[in-house]
């Protein structure tokens, strides 16, 4: 993994372009993909895809000396910059010029994909260096042409044709953690998921790829999606929920959670951040989807020229797998329990007892909410008892006709 993530690295990622065609085919020779392509100006709902971009040159000249030069450092120009060529005052570069709040020493990730201008990035300290009298040079060599969206599809055969989808966006040139890290997350799993769903590993351009596969490809067969994001820092897990809050696989994102004993925050759809999971929450589209990230206003590399393959720490790469893999080991698992018994269960004679009288009276509480209508896995969420423990009680159970499994129709609707 951490080898792909220097590799991915050095090419210049932009939505559209050489540098993402290149490393979608780096890909390609390590996992097999099946490449998507949308051409520029298609009309996806009420998006279009852009055309790409390219950049021949860029800088910042005063009294003859570069301030800036896009050829050693490439984030000193805004992604998507419109050509501009002329002299400025201060006044008007400064209106040009970004900077990170956050890191006043680094140069900014910004870009302008659909908000079209021209502008510079510079760290925030340099900025106060600038002299306020005099003219500043500006040089940029850019342009635009139409061009083909890919995206790389790997598809891991399941039992069934049903779907889970798990998104990683290539693009954002020179950022590491955001998102090479879900990209090296993801690569990992293919190794290493079997499943009874089809699984779907997607890498696209962030927003638009997504959206462009909701609209290019069948997705009705589709159950859910996981979005992969930023998992390589030191930050908590976090886990932005589903725009439902209380579908199934909320449910069995939070028993992944607890069962492995991973420190986690929660989130509520996009009230953080967002990534790939956005277009499918769209209730016209209505697949229960979650983002998978470290972010956290604590992490100050976010969008900067700090954000570099040697501060990502692997071991958080595979904390974030084994939490994906454990979310589609419950989900496929899940059912319906239907209780064949009255009163309450002789614990003891299950091997259920525990000294822990709370933990007692919560698997009470599993079997009392136990209606026919509700899975497992919100029943767990509700009574508060681990989803192995329960699963493995309701198998032993369900081998004396005390309990009944109820197949989902589908999976992952919305709550009861």
């Amino acid at each position: 993994m951490k080898q792909l993530i220097e590799d991915l690295f050095k090419f210049n990622r932009y939505l559209l372009g050489s540098g993402y065609d290149n490393a979608l085919e780096y890909l390609k020779h390590l996992i097999g993909l099946e490449v998507i392509e949308v051409p520029s100006g298609e009309r996806l709902g009420t998006w279009e895809v852009p055309r790409a971009w390219e950049v021949k040159d860029a800088w910042l000249k005063y009294e003859g000396k570069k301030l800036l030069d896009y050829k050693k450092n490439p984030l000193c120009l805004v992604v998507g910059s419109l050509p501009f060529k002329g002299k400025v005052s201060y006044k008007t570069l400064v209106k040009h010029l970004y900077t990170s709040d956050e890191k006043p020493e680094a140069y900014p990730y910004e870009y302008a994909f659909y908000e079209k201008d021209w502008g510079l990035c510079i760290p925030r300290s340099e900025v106060k260096k600038l002299k306020k009298k005099g003219k500043y040079e500006v040089m940029i060599d850019t342009k635009e042409f139409d061009s083909t969206l890919k995206i790389g599809v790997h598809t891991i055969k399941g039992k069934t044709d049903r779907e889970v989808l798990l998104f990683a966006h290539l693009d954002h040139p020179y950022q590491a953690n955001d998102n090479l890290s879900g990209v090296a997350c993801l690569v990992g799993l293919a190794k290493k998921l079997k499943c009874q769903h089809t699984i779907k590993i997607i890498f696209c351009p962030e927003t638009i790829g997504s959206i462009a596969y909701a609209f290019k490809r069948d997705i009705s067969k589709v159950d859910f999606v996981i979005a992969v994001d930023m998992v390589g820092n030191d930050e908590t897990l976090l886990i932005q929920k589903t725009f439902r809050q209380n579908s199934d696989l909320d449910c069995a994102s939070h028993l992944a959670l607890t069962g492995l004993g991973i420190n986690f925050r929660k989130g509520h759809f996009r009230m953080l951040i967002g990534s790939d999971e956005y277009v499918f929450n769209d209730p016209a589209i209505d697949i229960p989807a979650i983002m998978v990230s470290r972010w956290s206003e604590e992490w100050k590399d976010y969008h900067t020229s700090d954000d570099t393959p040697d501060k990502i720490k692997m071991g958080k790469i595979r904390e974030a797998q084994r939490f994906i893999q454990k979310v589609i080991e419950i989900t496929e698992n899940d059912f319906i329990p239907v209780r064949n018994f009255k009163g309450p269960l002789f614990r003891s004679k299950f091997q259920a007892q525990s000294v822990d009288k709370r933990f007692n009276r919560n698997l009470d509480y599993l079997f009392y909410l136990m209606n026919g209508k509700r899975s497992l896995s919100l029943l767990c969420c509700l009574a508060g008892v681990p989803w192995d423990f329960a699963f493995n009680l309701l198998n032993k159970l369900k081998n004396e006709n005390l309990v009944s499994y109820l197949s989902k129709e589908k999976f992952y609707k919305a709550a009861p």
